[in-house]
């Protein structure tokens, strides 16, 4: 740092800010400022997926709502993310936080568990696009991701399936059309 250069970058990362509204509970309808460990617009470093493809839930770090000075690493649903993006990693205490790394394990250890610079990219382009989980005619072992908010009718395999509920975690689809109410008469 003494030559101006700046600190050493130890890899690349997905950073997300928390979402300024979360829904929680039953159907999503409780309304939260940001998360419970971390403020509105607070912004996460979020590590690579440990397990299945990196979907629904994902390993964090941030500073923590109640103390800022350290890194708190835990795992929260994606939904709770917006405007992810790709940034460089400077901070072995970072490293340390995303991969439980221990001090001066960080450029072995550590940079084997950053993103690569492509799907990192591909990632969080993806995560700025807003989807929701969809069930086809109350199939509990067949979903979908749609866009959110989730159009009126999906087509798939020759049927025309219809939106016939829709909360914050997901759409249901029904291969019934809905009821046709009846027009006012006029008189």
């Amino acid at each position: 740092m003494a030559d101006g250069t700046g600190p050493e970058p130890l890899g690349l990362c997905i950073v997300a800010d928390i979402a300024l509204e979360t829904g929680h509970g039953e159907g999503g309808l409780e309304i939260r400022r940001g998360h419970r460990h971390f403020a509105p617009g607070a912004k996460v470093w979020v590590a690579p997926a440990a397990w299945g493809d990196g979907g629904e839930s994902v390993i964090v770090a941030g500073r923590h709502r109640g103390n800022s000075r350290r890194y708190a690493r835990m795992v929260i649903r994606r939904r709770f993310l917006v405007d992810s993006r790709v940034r460089v990693v400077c901070s072995p205490a970072l490293v340390r936080a995303l991969t439980t790394a221990e001090p001066g394990e960080e450029k072995e250890f550590g940079a084997r568990f950053l993103w690569s610079p492509q799907e990192a990219e591909r990632w969080a382009r993806s995560w700025n696009t807003p989807e929701t989980e969809a069930q086809l005619d109350g199939r509990h072992s067949w979903t979908r991701l749609v866009a959110d908010p989730p159009p009126m009718e999906l087509h798939l395999d020759g049927v025309t399936y219809y939106l016939a509920h829709f909360n914050a975690n997901r759409a249901r689809y029904s291969s019934e059309p809905p009821p046709v109410e009846p027009s006012p008469t006029t008189g």
